[in-house]
């Protein structure tokens, strides 16, 4: 008599089921189709949504983007509803489950990176871009008032900064100023509605500023600090024109915030230059992290049939005792035998 697979039921159920690829023991043979999928799929899911988050898109018809963003992640939730459906009737690890992980993974972070690239870069350029370019103005005689739609503002010969009435104000950082006039002359309209500005870049106990150009004789131009741009410094701005306005006995009703630069235009679409490089930087980064993901992943998936089980050393244990057990013989007080075989 063999009382062994009588006593261990794990051999008769693990025979009348099929046999796992991830049983100990048994080599597996990874499958390329998914795992080409695996990391081309989750990785175009990243650029899908950084894309949309990054350019134009956004920022014309973001209504769109989002629907399209929203439409993502539905897929996602998708991949998750297949990635249970498959486990609940093959207990075995699945490449969905992968799938459901990395989708969801790439989504988000192609959504956050997007986001990021837009509201740094493309945002501001596309502000500026719809504004005018201006040309020729001079600070002594043109009144703000009639340039309020400018972007890109290049001033006459002769303007520049008036450094001994410059100032700032403190929150947090120091928010600097300093008013553009001609010539050094007060403005013909006794209004200062130009003024070049600048985080933490003053002194704070003197007129001294040097933010932007500022040490470039060749600058007379500057671009135009909308609300996303100076990412809600303009009422501390405000704030420190009216302290300089106070403090210098000055008219500054209307200010129009200015980034003093020598090369305006071009410094404006260096940043459209910038959003790309910084996709193009993002995309890559996102599928080296999918290649290597996946190769763990097919590491850790080839690599789980060639552990011995636990169950296996447990039974082999017993069924080595029961021999032992069979080999000597049992009388009826439960003594054993010596010399008794079977």
């Amino acid at each position: 008599m063999h009382p062994v697979p009588e006593m261990m039921p794990l051999f008769k159920s693990s025979e009348a089921s099929r046999r796992s690829v991830f049983a100990p023991g048994h080599r597996i043979r990874m499958n390329v189709i998914p795992m080409f999928l695996n990391v081309f799929v989750p990785w175009g899911v990243f650029v899908f949504c950084c894309g949309i988050c990054s350019f134009w898109v956004m920022y014309a018809h973001p209504t769109l983007a989002w629907s399209l963003i929203t439409a993502v992640f539905l897929l996602w939730l998708a991949c998750v509803f297949t990635a249970l459906w498959a486990r609940r009737f093959d207990p075995d690890p699945t490449w969905f489950s992968y799938a459901a992980l990395m989708v969801g993974i790439m989504a988000l972070a192609g959504t956050i990176a997007g986001l990021q690239n837009y509201h740094r870069f493309s945002k501001p350029y596309f502000e500026i871009h719809d504004l005018q370019v201006i040309k020729g103005v001079d600070a002594s005689f043109v009144p703000g008032k009639n340039v309020m739609d400018a972007g890109i503002v290049h001033f006459a010969s002769g303007n520049h900064l008036d450094h001994g009435k410059s100032w700032h104000f403190m929150f947090h950082n120091t928010y600097c100023v300093a008013p553009i006039v001609t010539n050094g002359t007060a403005p013909a309209t006794q209004s200062y509605d130009f003024w070049a500005v600048g985080k933490d870049c003053c002194s704070l106990g003197a007129s001294d500023f040097r933010c932007g150009s500022w040490g470039d004789v060749s600058s007379s131009g500057g671009i135009r600090l909308t609300e996303s741009v100076s990412k809600g410094a303009l009422k501390y701005y405000k704030l420190a024109v009216q302290q300089a306005s106070s403090l210098y006995d000055i008219r500054a009703p209307n200010p129009i915030f200015l980034t003093w630069s020598s090369h305006p235009t071009a410094e404006v679409s260096s940043w459209n230059q910038q959003v790309f490089k910084n996709f193009m930087v993002m995309a890559a980064f996102a599928l080296i992290c999918n290649i290597f993901c996946m190769t763990m992943a097919s590491c850790m998936y080839a690599f789980l049939g060639r552990a011995r089980s636990v169950y296996a050393m447990d039974i082999l244990e017993q069924s080595n005792w029961q021999q032992g057990v069979l080999g000597k013989g049992v009388d009826h007080h439960h003594h054993p035998v010596r010399g008794y075989n079977t």
